[in-house]
């Protein structure tokens, strides 16, 4: 996802609904699950790509694997998610992840740690065409946020939209 990514102090205008959601330093797919009585993952795509630009150098390799994914809770779509993970990542425990919302991996496994959360506001216009644009039309722009988390001499870039349906 291309935008202009600013750190989240620097982000003035957060809707009161995203807030909690944009600045939650913890596990998003905990927040979720205390939102709904069923939290379950739709996998959109999964395939390595050769990296460019911006991703190629945040994750410092030529290629990752693009898990683009939509969490939803009590069947309606709250998160678009877009992750990318290294080899190096895939060989510390993030794979077959499946199903499984990648939070749970990356939170179970607390060796790896969160660096600064950036947020960024995209015009609906710029999403990929296969995204649930459906779901984002109360809304001009959605608001969205990335960070890295690291763990020894590897990174995880994870992108997240948030969509109408999502609360807090």
């Amino acid at each position: 996802m291309r935008s202009s990514w600013e750190p989240l102090a620097r982000h003035k205008d957060i809707p009161d609904d995203l807030r909690p959601l944009l600045c939650e330093t913890g596990s998003l797919t905990a927040l979720l699950r205390l939102q709904c009585r069923i939290l379950h993952v739709e996998v959109l795509s999964e395939q390595v790509l050769q990296l460019e630009g911006e991703v190629q150098a945040i994750l410092g390799c030529d290629s990752a694997l693009c898990r683009e994914v939509v969490l939803y809770c009590d069947d309606i779509p709250v998160v678009y998610g877009q992750s990318w993970l290294p080899d190096s990542a895939v060989a510390l425990g993030l794979n077959n992840i499946g199903t499984t919302p990648l939070g749970e991996r990356l939170f179970d496994q607390q060796a790896w740690q969160r660096g600064a959360i950036e947020v960024a506001t995209l015009d609906k216009k710029q999403l990929p065409s296969f995204f649930p644009v459906n779901e984002t039309l109360n809304r001009e722009f959605c608001h969205a946020r990335r960070s890295v988390f690291t763990r020894q001499n590897s990174k995880v870039l994870v992108c997240e939209i948030f969509l109408n349906g999502v609360k807090v």
